[in-house]
């Protein structure tokens, strides 16, 4: 069996307690069906109204045939809605359903409770110190994630067409 470094034992001690975090049940299932890309396409749908297939493709950086899967299983869930242009029938705009409003706005409370158990819990300069220290991992990660040019040498990328 291979050692185990000082920073691997604190990694596991650590994913041992937050399991469970991470439990359907804990969270009443908010989210645990859903994949990466369903997710974000639904909160981007929920904080826009709407959006075409584009932008949300763009949004994700996924094409947009990735994209058809991810919308229709969220359309069978009943969480968003697809239709054509009424003008220019090749965009598809995705518009968010009751469902889905409902289906967000029950996570959001869920998750705020969480939020606020926390939040109520540390002193104002344990505040200060976790919103910088998670500012200096979000700053630490999006200097080692690669750049959309980088991304782009790699795969192909979405594709924009202009329709006037």
């Amino acid at each position: 069996m291979k050692e185990i470094s000082a920073v691997e034992e604190y990694i596991f001690e650590f994913i041992d307690k937050i399991r469970s975090l991470f439990v359907p049940e804990q969270w009443n299932n908010i989210f645990m069906d859903y994949s990466k890309n369903e997710i974000f396409a639904l909160i981007f749908v929920y904080r826009k109204g709407t959006a075409t297939m584009s932008q949300i493709a763009e949004y994700l950086s996924i094409p947009l045939n990735t994209l058809t899967g991810v919308i229709g299983r969220l359309e069978k869930r009943g969480v968003l809605k697809r239709q054509r242009d009424t003008i220019d029938k090749r965009v598809v705009t995705v518009s968010i359903s009751p469902t889905g409003i409902e289906f967000i706005t029950n996570s959001l409370n869920i998750i705020s409770q969480y939020y606020n158990m926390l939040w109520d819990s540390i002193s104002k300069e344990e505040k200060k110190l976790l919103l910088k220290l998670i500012n200096n991992f979000i700053n630490l990660i999006n200097q080692e994630l690669p750049t959309k040019a980088d991304i782009g040498n790699q795969k192909a990328r979405v594709r924009k067409i202009t329709i006037e």
